[in-house]
């Protein structure tokens, strides 16, 4: 028998029960623990003979299968380490952001250095554009991207686009520069904040990216551009496809909802302890200069503070 855990049972938590039950093995038992998951279990009429449900870590098994860890990064470390402290995971997975200071990221890497096969849930990587573009581009030229939308959530959504420019470039974050004035706004979800009508710049060695958000309530596709000497890709993230503008030509590639995403991910982890997604020790020293970079923005507006407060 599989043992899957989900911790965390919002609207992403969801996605991944969605995934799971999609998957094509049997005798998997699934573990779902959510502060309310009364209310939970009511709304998605979770009444199933292989879930087991509870608002606390008090009945998860002693050894899992696998731990998804889908709940906002606040005192994401504590949580960890309560998990660790009851069970043994045979895998992990992580949804992004990591943490909300650099000193918790440093608490979660102690917590996990001797965990194996743990991974974060940023994704673009093992996207069929992406991998198309990556293909065509030579890395001893300068890469240079862009990414543009409209209140897109770039304290929330950044590492997805510096794991991706990772992968494309090879190099981590040199330097991270603010091209316009940060301001802040509260985020979608209450009690949290966001940054908006921004652009900042990274330097990954010679290559160079940029993030700008505008402040809009109309969403947009999200708009990126890759440039790699004489070559050219525009892409459009759409919601169900990538369109990607290259030599004259439109291509479509398929953009699955995550719940489709992650079926044949979780089941190749279950089968074989393997995944292309990004290992958590790549994905922390990506987002270390990034959370430094939000705390020390942060600290302008509330000088006190030892952690930004994203979601």
């Amino acid at each position: 028998m599989y043992k899957i855990i989900i911790v965390g049972f919002g609207s992403i938590g969801y996605r991944y029960y969605e995934a799971i039950n999609r998957i094509q093995i049997p005798n998997i038992k699934i573990f779902i623990v959510d502060k309310k998951i009364k209310s939970i279990m009511k709304k998605h009429n979770l009444i199933r003979k292989n879930i087991k449900t509870s608002n606390d870590l008090k009945l998860i098994p002693k050894k899992m299968d696998l731990c998804v860890i889908s709940t906002t990064c606040q005192n994401r470390h504590i949580l960890l380490k309560k998990i660790i402290n009851k069970s043994n995971f045979k895998n992990l997975i992580l949804e992004k952001p990591l943490t909300q200071s650099p000193k918790e990221l440093l608490e979660l890497n102690n917590i996990l250095k001797q965990a194996q096969n743990v991974w974060v849930n940023t994704d673009r990587r093992c996207e069929n554009v992406y991998r198309f573009i990556k293909s065509k581009i030579n890395i001893k030229n300068k890469i240079s991207m862009k990414v543009e939308g409209n209140s897109w959530g770039i304290c929330c959504n950044s590492l997805h686009y510096v794991d991706l420019f990772n992968f494309l470039s090879k190099e981590h974050i040199h330097s991270i520069r603010e091209k316009s004035l940060i301001k802040w706004f509260p985020a979608k979800r209450k009690g949290f904040q966001e940054i908006d009508n921004t652009k900042l710049q990274l330097k990954f060695g010679h290559h160079e990216l940029y993030l700008s958000s505008k402040k809009n309530s109309l969403p947009k596709n999200l708009k990126i551009v890759i440039k790699n000497k004489n070559k050219t890709f525009y892409i459009k993230e759409k919601v169900d496809n990538f369109e990607l503008k290259f030599n004259k030509k439109s291509l479509y590639f398929k953009n699955d909802p995550l719940s489709i995403k992650m079926t044949n991910i979780i089941k190749k982890i279950l089968l074989k302890s393997k995944s292309n997604l990004p290992n958590y020790t790549n994905s922390a020293k990506l987002y270390h200069p990034l959370i430094e970079f939000f705390l020390e923005k942060w600290k302008n507006k509330s000088p006190k503070s030892t952690k930004v407060p994203i979601t």
